[in-house]
This record gives structure tokens, C-alpha cells and sequence, in this order.
């Protein structure tokens, strides 16, 4: 056999390799359409594009929806309009199903994911907001406080992108209580601003800080309260400080924001979750949304009930200067008020 002629069959065989194995890729994508979904993750973000997933298991499953979805822009301030009429109800949810899509959670890979912040003070819903996102979309959320927080039990079995560096971009949104002027630019992609009733927030984190991290128990910080003593009134003056301005700089700062007030998402889980699923640029799945709430229902047992008021005549005067500072805030950037919070009435 001559030069030429070898070189024509082993380029003959070559191209029936290539067609074989071209061919058994193709029968594996389409019998095998989880592997198929998977393989194509994370969807490039689409920002202020509402993407609807088109994947056969989904489409198979329903899951899909095809209600149209704006995006309205307030300056800064963005408010997605969503239909969620078309979505399945809780108690057509299959319990395996639910569990199944807490299962398949996944670390996105590194670098896929825009820097998008998940904002708040502290105790305002952050940590259930997570876990909705993240069975919601499919993908974990990494956390600003990654080093302090990595070697706690409940980050490592379930915030897995919380366990590392989050500049390394594998959250689908990222947890921060951080407000600085410096630090709310490097989420180039905008943030979510939780915003909840600064008279629960504050009040939880003060059990949250003292009983959980101090370890004193709760009859003494109840007494504390009651009491009105000088640590309980030295303590929240700076957390109401805070309060404000977590709020208001991000607000005035971040050049794409979307505002969730926590009463909305208690009140209205199925459409706040829908929105922030759109904002992230996320495909919007209905089925995954309510197995998300079907799996983390309203934190309404996590409130620190009372049956006194904690707060002097003068805190009640000047937590409720604060409230009036952010929603003015708020009005002048064309957003939505802040809810009417218990203890005291806007003007």
C-alpha cells in the first residue's frame, strides 16, 4: 500500500470515529435529560431579561411558565412585575419532589455566577431568603462572611459556596451585613436589600448576639429589657444607628437594587420569591418556587414574642426618626414606602 492510499483510509476511519462519537453524545443528552440540564448550568445572566428554562425534564414536568414578566426601572430601584397566577398550588406538591430539588442544590463553577448581594441587617430574613433562592434556583449562596462562618455545621451541609471565598463567584447571590461606601460597589451586578420592622430586627439580634454568642440566658436578657436598665439602652442605640444606615446607604449607592420589605415575603412568599428569581437573572421554574416554600415556610416562630414594650419614650422617638429617614429615602428614588411596621405609624 502507497503513502496516498494509507493516508486516505486512516482519514476515512477517522471521520467514521468523530460521526460515532458525535452520535453516542446525542443519544445520551436526549435519553438522559437531567444530565442534559445539568451539564448546561449555570445559564448566562441575563440582566433585567426575565429567561424562562426550556429544558425537556421542565417542559415534561410543566415547569416552565409563560405569563410575560416586566421589569420596571426607578432609577436605580428595579421592580419586576410577575404574574404568578399559573403556578402550582403547595398542596399539589409531591413531598419527594420537594426534597429531590433541596437535593440536587449545586456550587456553581468558579467564576460563572455575577457578584450580586443578598443585603440586611442582621436578623431581617437574610438566612431564609437563602434557602428559598437556593432551592428556587438550584444553586447555593456564598456569604461575605465566608471565614467566620465556613466551619459551622449548618454552612458546611448547606450554604456549600458560603464555605469559600466569595470572589470567587460560585453563589447565585451572596449574604452580606456589611453597608460601607467601599464595600457595596464590588457587587457590580446590583443587590437585593432585605428590609424588615427595625422593632423585631433589632430586638431579635439582641437575643441572637447576647444569648447565642454570650450565652446569657434569656430570663436575664428579658429582665434586661424590661427593666429599660443602661446595657439594654447602650446596646441599641448603635444597633438602630446601624439599622439605618445598612438600609439607606444601599439604597442611595447601589447602582441596581431590588427592595424586599421581610413583611411582603411573609405575607406574599410565592410572589417576593418570583421576583428576586428575576432580578437574579435566574430562570424562573414555578415548581421549584413552591417547593421551595413548601420546604421554608414563614419564619413566624423564629419572633421573639412579648407581651411588653422593650423601648423607652425616647428609643420609640428615635427609631421611628430613622424608619421616616429610609422611606423618605425610599420616595425620593421613586420606590415603594416602607410597610406600616407595628409600634408606630407613618406620617
Amino acid at each position: 500500500m502507497d503513502m496516498k492510499s494509507a493516508t486516505q483510509k486512516i482519514t476515512k476511519y477517522s471521520w467514521t470515529g468523530l460521526f460515532l462519537i458525535l452520535f453516542m453524545l446525542y443519544i445520551v443528552r436526549n435519553t438522559h435529560p437531567d444530565l442534559s440540564d445539568r451539564q448546561s448550568r449555570p445559564i448566562k445572566f441575563q440582566r433585567d431579561t426575565v429567561v424562562y428554562d426550556v429544558s425537556p425534564k421542565e417542559k415534561k414536568r410543566k415547569g416552565s411558565t409563560n405569563s410575560g414578566v416586566t421589569m420596571q426601572r426607578r432609577g436605580n430601584l428595579l421592580y419586576p412585575m410577575v404574574n404568578v397566577t399559573n403556578f402550582p398550588r403547595i398542596d399539589d406538591l409531591d413531598e419527594e419532589e420537594c426534597q429531590a430539588m433541596m437535593d440536587d442544590v449545586i456550587v456553581a463553577p468558579a467564576s460563572s455566577m455575577p457578584l450580586i448581594a443578598l443585603a440586611s441587617f442582621p436578623r431581617s430574613g437574610n438566612t431564609w431568603t437563602r434557602s428559598l433562592l437556593q432551592v428556587a434556583t438550584g444553586y447555593s449562596t456564598g456569604s461575605v462572611h465566608w471565614e467566620s462562618e465556613r466551619n459551622r455545621q449548618r454552612v458546611q451541609e448547606w450554604f456549600l459556596a458560603g464555605t469559600e471565598d466569595y470572589m470567587r463567584q460560585t453563589g447565585v447571590c451572596v449574604k452580606t451585613h456589611e453597608f460601607s461606601i467601599d464595600h457595596i460597589p464590588i457587587f457590580n451586578n446590583g443587590a437585593i436589600i432585605l428590609i424588615r420592622n427595625p422593632y423585631y430586627s433589632v430586638v431579635s439580634d439582641y437575643f441572637r448576639f447576647f444569648g447565642g454568642l454570650k450565652n446569657i440566658s434569656r430570663d436575664q436578657l428579658v429582665e434586661s429589657m424590661e427593666s429599660r436598665n443602661d446595657h439594654w439602652t447602650k446596646v441599641l442605640l448603635p444597633q438602630f444607628q446601624r439599622w439605618k444606615l445598612t438600609n439607606i446607604n444601599w439604597i442611595n449607592n447601589c447602582k441596581r437594587l431590588l427592595v424586599v420589605f421581610f413583611e411582603d415575603l411573609e405575607r406574599d412568599p410565592v410572589r417576593e420569591l418570583t421576583r428576586m428569581v428575576t432580578f437574579l437573572g435566574q430562570p424562573l421554574l414555578p415548581r421549584r418556587i413552591m417547593c421551595a416554600i413548601y420546604n421554608f415556610r414563614p419564619m413566624e416562630a423564629h419572633r421573639s414574642h412579648m407581651n411588653f414594650d422593650p423601648y423607652t419614650p425616647e428609643m420609640h422617638a428615635i427609631l421611628d426618626s430613622y424608619i421616616q429617614e429610609v422611606n423618605i429615602t425610599l420616595l425620593q428614588k421613586g420606590g415603594n414606602p416602607l410597610p406600616t411596621y407595628e409600634k408606630y405609624a407613618l406620617t
